[in-house]
């Protein structure tokens, strides 16, 4: 997010086969500036890309909003008066996930539903981080193989360079 970092945003997502889109559920700014600064960093990723978007920092909201998790032990209702109220929610996370796809002009019967392509996560407690990992990492690797066996990377190998031999030159020799 931090401003100085905006330019090497593109160069991120160049090529790339998972696209994380991450905003605050505390800040509906935060989404706004996510479409607005981060959407055109989506045209240098693969045209096959899979798309994340992720509200993180749910457990700074009302927990009794939340679903259980199994990792997490059960609050009670009197520790929730001191948690905020999400700003957003999940149908502002599938509308964006609908206008990258719009955007990219694919198809919504050819990608991932949206629902199972938006998430809501916590960095600090690990909330659903590890599934949100492993939801895209899972979608992903076939999409790699797949690109592996089409044909030859669209990378230079350097490897293989060979300088090139050094003429005498008559004025210099």
């Amino acid at each position: 997010g931090r401003e100085q970092f905006h330019g090497l945003g593109s160069m991120y997502c160049r090529g790339a086969a998972a696209v994380i889109l991450t905003y605050d559920v505390n800040s509906l700014q935060s989404l706004t500036e996510l479409e607005e600064r981060f959407l055109a960093l989506t045209d240098s990723a693969s045209a096959d890309c899979i798309f994340a978007i992720v509200g993180n920092k749910v457990d700074l909201t009302d927990d009794c909003a939340l679903p259980q998790d199994e990792n997490r032990p059960e609050k009670s209702v009197a520790s929730c008066s001191s948690k905020v109220r999400k700003q957003v929610c999940a149908e502002d996370a599938i509308a964006l996930y609908k206008k990258i796809l719009k955007y990219k002009m694919l198809d919504e019967k050819d990608v991932p539903a949206a629902e199972k392509m938006c998430f809501e996560t916590s960095a600090k407690t690990g909330y659903k981080v590890d599934y949100l990992f492993e939801t895209v990492f899972d979608m992903v690797v076939p999409i790699i193989v797949r690109q592996k066996a089409e044909g030859p990377p669209q990378t230079v190998d350097i490897t293989d360079y060979k300088p090139a031999k050094r003429t005498k030159s008559g004025c210099c020799a």
